[in-house]
């Protein structure tokens, strides 16, 4: 099992293919195993690397952390397997963790791609959620915290017409340990607003937003498409805030263009 040991955490990897390394980001309460789909159809032409991270997945780990601690913990264990420079993807949580790595290791991003994930900081309101769903997982563990967030994850038409999709991003969001959603939230709540740095972003980048996600919606997405000069956006049609699961080929076509495109530019 491939593991690094990383800022005294030892962090999981997956990786598959040969090429560009693509590295993709998940969300909370989330692990490696929501970008199934993307690594299957994105190995023929990139290597394909999905991290846990610290306190996720395989990664486990009970200390703190903020987001851009996450971030430092990515850029060491890239760098110990080599796989910089690299387009860089991440998904809700995994997006504001991609954002606050840019800040800091821009030079060692040839791509960038912010899926379902928002670049403004938490307003008052949703502050104060995150701190309700803190006491929620300290009283009633992972799995109350998922079956508060199931009902805004999918699209409706989602977790009507696939089960199976909904079945299994339910028991991913269960087998996180609570202690991880809790520092997580609170890394989410204290996070700072990048919006300023989006004009400073040289990368190539690719806004992808599910048509129906509800969390990080589409405006969201256009707002970072207007800031992002070397932005393309690309909106899925019938996927909430979980494209990559939802709509897998969608998701996996638009990154493809994406990476076939920085290859002959």
């Amino acid at each position: 099992m491939p593991i690094q040991s990383v800022n005294g955490s030892n962090l999981y990897y997956h990786e598959s293919g040969k090429g560009i390394p693509l590295v993709l980001l998940h969300g909370f309460p989330l692990d490696h195993r929501v970008w199934q789909a993307q690594v299957h159809d994105l190995a023929a032409v990139s290597r394909v690397i999905t991290p846990d991270l610290r306190g996720f997945g395989k990664s486990i780990n009970n200390s703190t952390f903020t987001l851009q601690g996450l971030a430092e913990d990515l850029y060491v264990l890239l760098s110990q397997i080599h796989a910089l420079p690299c387009v860089l993807g991440g998904l809700s949580m995994g997006g504001y963790v991609a954002l606050a790595y840019q800040r800091q290791y821009a030079s060692t991003l040839r791509g960038l791609i912010l899926i379902d994930t928002r670049a403004a900081s938490d307003d008052p309101e949703t502050r104060a959620g995150r701190d309700i769903m803190i006491e929620l997982a300290r009283a009633g563990g992972s799995s109350a915290v998922a079956e508060k967030m199931m009902p805004r994850m999918l699209a409706p038409a989602t977790a009507q017409s696939n089960p199976a999709v909904a079945s299994e991003l339910r028991a991913i969001m269960e087998s996180c340990p609570a202690q991880t959603i809790q520092h997580a939230l609170a890394a989410m709540r204290d996070r700072p607003d990048s919006r300023p740095a989006l004009t400073r972003i040289a990368a190539p980048t690719l806004i992808i937003v599910g048509d129906s996600d509800v969390i990080t919606p589409p405006a969201a997405a256009e707002e970072m498409h207007k800031s992002v000069a070397s932005s393309t956006l690309s909106v899925i049609t019938g996927a909430g805030h979980m494209s990559p699961m939802e709509q897998p080929q969608q998701v996996s076509r638009a990154i493809k263009h994406f990476l076939v495109k920085l290859a002959t530019s």
